[in-house]
């Protein structure tokens, strides 16, 4: 009886290994999404700030892909999709923008449309002092993981048209933020915090630029 229970051990081992291994397959086979979402910060954030009264027109987005930013790449070659979860990456900007300005007790009046020529100056409403008309040009968040440790690599590229009404011109202005760093383990809201930062920062420069040119 003995000898002919080993195969029947064995069998069942194998059985048993066969269903792990294939698990493991299904697993690994599986894309992970990660889903991140633009905030503004909260209100008494610090920036520059003017007594001029800001106009605010709704960002345009050059990007190719409005939904994809980046991917995290694992140890064995995977990729796992970064996307915004947001139907339009152009509003969140607007909204964030216009929220940072009223934090700073900025006078900010939202302008529907406008062609950023110095002749259309003059169609702006009369309070406001200064225009800005935004673009994105790129948004992209890029992750290497391997087993102890994760780089991730942010970028945000902004262009806009300042339209300065004392002077009676309008200039152009690129502002880029590529923040990097290093962690133990790829967490999704650590991921989405700094990608707000750095969108963040990338906006008050954009401020800041518009203040000194009309300074």
């Amino acid at each position: 009886m003995v000898p002919t229970s080993i195969p029947v051990k064995r069998k069942a081992i194998y059985t048993f290994l066969i269903v792990i291994l294939l698990g493991s397959l299904v697993t690994c086979a599986k894309h992970k999404t990660y889903w991140l979402h633009l905030r503004p910060h909260p209100t008494g954030e610090q920036g520059p700030t003017t007594k001029l009264t800001i106009g605010v027109v709704p960002f345009e987005d050059g990007r190719i892909s409005t939904e994809k930013l980046g991917a995290r790449i694992l140890g064995d070659g995977r990729e796992e999709p970064i996307r915004l979860e947001s139907s339009s990456a152009s509003e969140d900007f607007t909204d964030i923008l216009r929220r940072s300005l009223k934090a700073r007790n900025i006078p900010v009046v939202t302008i529907s449309t406008w062609d950023p020529t110095p002749q259309n100056l003059k169609d702006l409403p009369p309070e406001v002092d200064i225009v800005i008309a935004g673009k994105i040009e790129a948004l992209e968040v890029k992750a290497q993981s391997s087993t102890l440790k994760t780089t991730l690599r942010y970028t945000v590229k902004l262009s806009a048209k300042l339209g300065l009404k004392a002077q009676g011109k309008v200039v152009t202005k690129s502002i880029e933020v590529r923040p990097e760093e290093s962690v133990m383990r790829f967490e999704r809201q650590k991921v989405e915090e700094t990608l707000n930062e750095a969108v963040a920062s990338a906006l008050n420069r954009l401020v800041e630029a518009a203040l000194a040119s009309s300074s």
